[in-house]
């Protein structure tokens, strides 16, 4: 039998890396400003701890690069923002995502 939790949690996964991503084409963002913008995504369910090794590794990657700035609210802040790399592998994830997402559509329509 299907474990719809696991499921669930396994979608997620799969896609916080595109998510933030996405995320970081709009603007550069600090790991707290990600996360509470994130939050507001229905059924994502992300928490400051999962945010940072997806940030981490996708700089490994060269996919974002991260910049330490003072803050007038406490401790220096680390702002992230997209490579130029990162900027084209974006682009191929969301296009391989649009493919998918519609392709799904057209299976649930009947229509394949």
């Amino acid at each position: 039998m299907l474990n719809l939790y696991n499921w669930r949690v396994q979608l997620r996964k799969g896609l916080l890396e595109l998510v933030v991503l996405n995320l970081l084409e709009h603007d550069r963002c600090h790991g707290y400003e990600m996360v509470q913008k994130l939050k507001r995504i229905e059924g994502l369910k992300i928490r400051e701890g999962n945010i940072y090794p997806i940030l981490a590794r996708l700089q490994i990657d060269g996919l974002v690069k991260s910049d330490t700035e003072p803050s007038e609210d406490g401790p220096p802040r680390k702002y992230f923002a997209l490579t130029k790399s990162g900027r084209q592998i974006l682009s191929s994830m969301n296009e391989h995502w649009d493919m998918i997402v519609d392709g799904t559509q057209l299976v649930r329509k009947g229509q394949v």
